[in-house]
């Protein structure tokens, strides 16, 4: 049940590779969690926002840059990940950014930021949602 953010400056995108960058970083979380990025169950619950910022609301240490990186917030119930699984959805991410944006030189081209929401803390339609609730409404086993 993960709840992605990506933010990225104007420009860094076409319609036609956002999509495309979107659902590669969804598949990417879907599997890290251990669920099938092709079960609409957990698709379902794969929200993604995704923000622009105009070229000259980014700074990198002061200045604006024609090639600001991208920020990715991955959020997920405790216990979705463990650090394994974080550590290589860090190296999957970083593979899809590099493949859409490019390395920078002499500097970061994304962070990568996990949160994850202690037992208790998803909710929504009235109901507090277990961790075991959550891995059975995206079918996921383990």
């Amino acid at each position: 049940m993960p709840h992605i953010r990506i933010t990225a400056q104007q420009g860094t995108f076409n319609t036609a590779n956002q999509d495309n960058f979107v659902k590669e970083i969804t598949n990417a979380v879907l599997i890290a969690e251990n669920a099938d990025p092709k079960d609409p169950a957990a698709l379902s619950l794969a929200w993604v926002y995704f923000n622009e910022r105009a070229k000259d609301s980014v700074y990198i240490g002061n200045e604006h840059l024609d090639t600001a990186p991208i920020v990715i917030q991955v959020t997920t119930p405790a216990g979705s990940l463990d650090q394994a699984s974080r550590n290589k959805l860090e190296v999957n991410i970083n593979s899809i950014i590099n493949d859409y944006i490019g390395n920078y030189e002499n500097r970061l081209n994304h962070w990568l930021l996990m949160d994850e929401i202690e037992e208790g803390g998803w909710a929504s339609a009235g109901i507090i949602f277990s961790i075991s609730d959550v891995k059975s409404a995206m079918n996921i086993s383990q």
